[in-house]
């Protein structure tokens, strides 16, 4: 059965974005398009406070809200830079494309895929969480936490990194970062890092290990902690940062 939408519009620039659901399915998407508008099932309701230039979403709690599905897509244009915080019981959330302050996300449960996007600083919390992210610049802090879930993120670039799972995988691809803290109670961490090894002060804790303690007095550092799993680590020289990311994120865009 297909969802009827309805549309709600700003015609002005919006500094926040703030989200509350119970059981949704969360999309930020950006576009080319002058201002910013939500298409969203009716179980949502939109606000703006002029003022403070914030965007409201909220889902209303009704009998049925904990077992129905609401879905909500929020078109972010391009030359916009808002913080996103979205909190939820449960869901999905996209995120593809776009430029963003601050972004957090907290949730019970939550599915997550974000895919070239760039963002000042980047949280995503949950008690079981499922992570997925491709093609990332996050230009300061990257933060993932959760007490049961998986993490995987391929071609990320980031000044500082910290991804804890009590129970779950922790997967890495083309990453690259100046420090970096990941840690599996239990559960396995493989990564792959851009750069050089012996630019890094490294340090590895768990059952099985792949790859070896380091000393550097670059200032760059990488920890790593699998009490209960394995750790395999490699390093791939490349890019420091990705100079097309890079340019991106400090471009100033004037309306």
């Amino acid at each position: 059965m297909k969802k009827n939408f309805l549309t709600y519009r700003v015609q002005t620039d919006v500094l926040n974005i703030e989200i509350g659901a119970i059981n949704a399915e969360i999309n930020v998407v950006s576009t080319t398009e002058p201002v910013l508008f939500i298409e969203y099932t009716k179980a949502f309701a939109p606000s703006f406070d002029e003022a403070a230039g914030k965007v409201t979403l909220t889902q209303k709690k009704k009998a049925f809200s904990r077992f129905k599905v609401a879905s909500a897509t929020v078109y972010v244009p391009e030359y916009n830079v808002p913080d996103v915080r979205i909190v939820t019981e449960r869901g999905k959330l996209c995120i593809s494309g776009g430029i963003y302050g601050d972004v957090q996300a907290h949730a019970s449960k939550l599915k997550a895929e974000i895919n070239a996007a760039t963002f000042e600083n980047l949280m995503i919390k949950a008690d079981e969480l499922d992570v997925s992210a491709g093609e990332i610049t996050v230009k300061n802090i990257a933060n993932t936490l959760a007490a049961d879930g998986r993490v995987e993120i391929d071609k990320a670039f980031c000044r500082r990194a910290e991804c804890r799972v009590k129970k779950g995988n922790i997967g890495l691809c083309n990453y690259s970062c100046d420090f970096a803290v990941l840690n599996s109670e239990n559960g396995n961490i493989a990564a792959n890092i851009l750069g050089c090894e012996s630019d890094y002060t490294v340090n590895l804790a768990g059952a099985a290990v792949s790859g070896k303690d380091n000393l550097s007095a670059s200032g760059r550092s990488i920890r790593a902690s699998a009490m209960r799993g394995s750790i395999v680590l490699d390093f791939e020289n490349g890019p420091k940062f990705d100079e097309r990311f890079e340019n991106l994120a400090d471009e100033e865009v004037s309306v």
